[in-house]
């Protein structure tokens, strides 16, 4: 019994007294009302006759036995039944209450945990002075604020490159990395393997992402120096010419090649540091340099939506760098010249030719950007260049070209 009662929720067992009692009330309130149209005629009521009420005597219940037989039927019925649902009530609110303190309390689920993994991104060298590495991680399962460390390998053993204390600190799932080389690092000579490891605080490795040299930086971080052309030296002869038959005209010295200039620009302050790309595009190896803040970098051109900007650092590095590294005004935005590089709306290929039915070389991805070299006259299809360093032909639709910029691409001959 006492199970069966546990089982009932006390909003429910409330319930179900206070709906009893409004049906008992109900009950009586129709009997009474039948019972009081049932009752006969009165009969005709003889002349009043003057009583003398104080000559009768007065008779009052003198017990609470004759109260209960004085009752009316209604009123009985609710004597008996309102104790007895009161004691139901409470009886099953005691009842409620002790299984509640004794239960045990129902076992919370453990949640599935996520798999932890890393993903190295990207492990480049992007500046030659001083020497720094940058490498971008992904990760699932790992807390927020997570540290991992990070370890430059050569043919599978660690180096002392950079700064061991210095960790990756993981945010959403991702981390980046940024470390210029100890003064008495390890050396980096040439034909060796250099790969990048990452590390959690368990121990747990990553696979290993090869370390990509640009060939900007591949002399500082190998520690070589450019091989200096030989000089010429004379033969002696054992005996000099005597007579010289007849003079020969004495060739005029060879002209030197003009070097070309490197291009300029207006110079704007770098606000934030951040890496130069070969393109506007912040995909796996495309980067080729590094701006520090508070240097200056000379403005060459923008993109469409003036989100990036084709700048030259004062180490000469040509390339794009992010809006939000430079302070760039909205009329140095105004004056810079657009240049033909534009994203890539929808995915396609890219052609050996202005057709369909010629061979793909490759494929064109959001959010990446294209170069633009020319275009056919009908404005349908471009030749483009990706940031894989593919060269093809691409079909307008699937790129965001303004008219400014279709404009000023030349037509194929």
């Amino acid at each position: 019994m006492q199970t069966t009662l546990n089982q009932i929720p006390t909003p429910l067992a409330i319930g179900l007294i206070i709906l009893g009692i409004v049906i008992i009330l109900l009950v009586v309130l129709i009997v009474r009302r039948r019972a009081s149209q049932a009752l006969p005629p009165a009969p005709e009521t003889p002349p009043p006759t003057k009583i003398d009420y104080t000559a009768i005597p007065l008779e009052e219940p003198q017990s609470w036995q004759d109260r209960l037989r004085n009752l009316s039927l209604a009123a009985k019925i609710l004597f008996v039944l309102i104790p007895i649902l009161l004691c139901m009530g409470i009886g099953i609110l005691v009842l409620s209450l002790s299984n509640d303190q004794t239960a045990a309390p129902p076992p919370t689920p453990t949640p599935s945990p996520i798999p932890v993994t890393l993903t190295i991104e990207d492990a480049t060298i992007v500046r030659a002075n001083p020497l720094t590495l940058s490498v971008r991680v992904r990760s699932t399962g790992l807390p927020d604020n997570t540290e991992l460390q990070v370890e430059l390998r050569a043919d599978g053993q660690p180096l002392r490159w950079f700064d061991p204390a210095r960790r990756i600190q993981i945010r959403r799932d991702r981390g980046d990395f940024r470390e210029a080389k100890l003064p008495d690092g390890d050396p980096t000579p040439e034909g060796r393997k250099y790969t990048v490891v990452v590390t959690t605080p368990d121990g747990s490795l990553s696979a290993e992402a090869e370390l990509e040299v640009l060939p900007t930086f591949a002399a500082a971080f190998y520690g070589t120096e450019p091989t200096p052309s030989p000089s010429p030296t004379l033969s002696a002869t054992a005996t000099p010419t005597a007579v010289i038959a007849q003079a020969t005209p004495t060739p005029p010295p060879p002209t030197a090649t003009p070097t070309p200039a490197l291009p300029t620009g207006q110079r704007v302050a770098v606000t934030n540091g951040g890496n130069v790309r070969k393109l506007p595009y912040t995909g796996v190896n495309n980067v080729i340099g590094g701006i520090n803040a508070g240097e200056e970098v000379e403005i060459l051109a923008r993109t469409p939506n003036a989100l990036w900007y084709y700048v030259r650092t004062v180490r000469n590095e040509v390339g794009w760098v992010s809006r939000t590294l430079i302070a760039v005004t909205d009329l140095i935005a105004a004056e810079t010249p657009v240049a033909n590089v534009v994203s890539v709306f929808d995915n396609g290929s890219i052609y050996l030719a202005a057709d369909t039915g010629s061979a793909v070389i490759d494929q064109v991805n959001p959010p990446e950007v294209v170069e633009l070299f020319e275009r056919t006259a009908d404005g349908t299809w471009y030749r483009v260049r990706t940031v894989r360093d593919r060269e093809g032909w691409v079909q307008a639709s699937l790129l965001g070209i303004p008219d400014d910029v279709a404009a000023q691409v030349p037509v194929v001959k």
